[in-house]
């Protein structure tokens, strides 16, 4: 009896035995069933050497990043823009916030911009500059109460319409004042400084003066057969092309002319028959694009022809061209009193990029990237490029001109203040959130 006790309790000390498992066991085995010590002493520790390396490697990523971004933004990544970023941005940051009143009793549309994140507008008493949290930066006094202002990176041009007046200025600086040599039809700066005046002419119907940033005059050509209505100088201050019109047997005719400030001669010239040019601007640094009463018109410099898109049955009712991005966008009513726009955007080569159908009127519209905003009274809709409506918002009393600087953010213009708001977040109780499956976002 006492042999069969001995057997059953050795072979409870065997089966409650701890032992060591094999390596067979330990590959498959759970770490939840594992004991704490065992689990402590198979952590892999990683050597220095390797950890150099993952930091040297995120440092080089890193590294080449920054470089092609500075690379894809050369043109504006220039001491002038850096300094004026870290002391009005980043030093200088202690504005109250938006909306901030404006200064004066009136700003035009074409009177206001962004650029780089900064506020400018040209009021009919005085040229505002604004940083992004609306601390004023500049207050510079008109000598003109009808300006009218031009824009290109941290360079502005305002100048009154029929006078000689005229001001360059940076974001935070008064660089010029002067006075043409006639009175003043339009004009143009570029963002490295260089300015252009297109103004009357003693014996011809317009003449063209073009300056370097030194305010020296570096170009001068006279026009003959049009009256130039509209200019837009190249991005870097080399060329520009101007547009102007005349009759023809009684119909309207516009002449286009692209200028090289190295050269006496056009470079090319065009006519557009029956057809009044409204605006004109540079797409990229051979192709621009005009904007008619009936069609657009790119201009291919060196080609002998141009590309024309009809509006057909449309009236143009509003336009937005965005040189960053070499497009235009024309909202056209379907309507005839301004009503039901159709968004159709265009590349610089001509070809329709998307047609947008809406219920709306455009006041004002603006594009970033893949969106469109159009203002319609004190109400923002805003598309992407397959027309699925993405925000309704509200842009408060008054509202005039819309400019987008995100996919969801923007700056108004107002009849008194200068507003910026946030698509996502000011948007009103019918607000249509949707995405391009037509679903709400949560």
């Amino acid at each position: 009896m006492s042999d069969k006790k001995d057997i059953k309790n050795k072979k409870n000390k065997i089966r409650y035995a701890r032992r060591k498992p094999t390596k067979n066991e330990r590959d498959i085995m759970s770490y939840e069933d594992m004991p704490l010590d065992d689990y402590e002493q198979e952590k892999t520790e990683i050597s220095p050497a390797a950890v150099k390396k993952i930091i040297v490697g995120i440092c080089i990523a890193l590294a080449a990043g920054l470089l092609v971004f500075a690379f894809a933004n050369r043109d504006k990544l220039t001491w002038d823009n850096i300094s004026t970023w870290w002391t009005y941005d980043v030093l200088g940051n202690a504005g109250h916030g938006y909306p901030v009143n404006i200064v004066g009793s009136e700003v035009s549309q074409g009177n206001f911009a962004v650029s780089q994140g900064h506020v400018a507008y040209s009021s009919d008493t005085s040229f505002i500059t604004l940083n992004s949290s609306g601390s004023e930066i500049a207050n510079f006094q008109l000598r003109h109460s009808t300006p009218v202002m031009k824009s290109s990176g941290n360079r502005f041009l305002t100048y009154g319409i029929d006078t000689k007046d005229f001001e360059v200025n940076s974001i935070d600086k008064n660089l010029f004042k002067g006075e043409a040599e006639g009175n003043i039809y339009t004009g143009d700066i570029a963002s490295n400084g260089t300015y252009c005046f297109v103004t009357e002419g003693s014996g011809y119907l317009s003449v063209l003066y073009v300056f370097n940033s030194n305010n020296n005059r570096i170009y001068k050509y006279y026009f003959s057969e049009y009256y130039i209505t509209s200019v837009s100088l190249k991005e870097d201050g080399s060329g520009c092309i101007a547009c102007g019109f005349t009759t023809d047997n009684g119909a309207m005719l516009t002449g286009v002319y692209v200028l090289d400030f190295d050269k006496d001669k056009p470079v090319s010239s065009y006519k557009i028959p029956n057809d009044g040019v409204i605006d004109c601007k540079y797409l990229s640094s051979n192709r621009a694009v005009v904007i008619g009463q009936t069609a657009s018109y790119i201009i291919k410099v060196g080609d002998k022809d141009y590309i024309t898109d009809s509006y057909e049955d449309k009236s143009l009712a509003n336009y937005c061209i965005n040189p960053d991005n070499s497009t235009f966008t024309l909202a056209l009513s379907r309507s005839g009193d301004g009503r039901s726009v159709e968004l159709s955007g265009f590349n610089d080569n001509g070809e329709n990029m998307y047609k947008i159908a809406t219920d709306y009127k455009a006041d004002s519209i603006s594009v970033y990237k893949g969106t469109i905003a159009v203002l319609d009274g004190n109400t923002v809709y805003a598309y992407n490029q397959n027309g699925n409506l993405l925000y309704t918002a509200n842009a408060g009393t008054g509202s005039k001109k819309i400019i987008l600087t995100s996919d969801k953010h923007a700056y108004v213009l107002s009849v008194n203040q200068v507003r910026f708001i946030d698509l996502s977040n000011t948007s009103t109780d019918d607000t249509a959130h949707s995405t391009s499956s037509g679903e709400d976002k949560k």
